[in-house]
């Protein structure tokens, strides 16, 4: 899995919290630097979590490759090991 997944997957979970197609969003560089996820996914030792606000939404990632928005989970798929 190629590093840009984690911001493609962070973009269509927000879009599914909305209900939106994901080209509706706001861009995510507007709220994060999108490489600071890529960095996080390719922390491969220790436990964590970074939450973060993506318009209107808390979104939270985690070291086992969750995407949370506003609580909910929307993925697991994402690799946190930058493979």
């Amino acid at each position: 899995m190629t590093k840009t997944d984690v911001v493609t997957s962070v973009v269509k979970a927000v879009a599914a919290q909305d209900g939106v197609e994901p080209a509706e969003l706001d861009l995510l560089y507007e709220y994060i630097d999108p490489e600071i996820l890529e960095n996080l996914c390719d922390q491969e030792k220790g436990d964590w979590n970074f939450t973060f606000q993506y318009s209107d939404h808390q979104v939270t990632l985690t070291h086992e490759g969750q995407i949370f928005v506003d609580g909910v989970l929307h993925t697991t798929s994402v690799s946190t090991t930058g493979e």
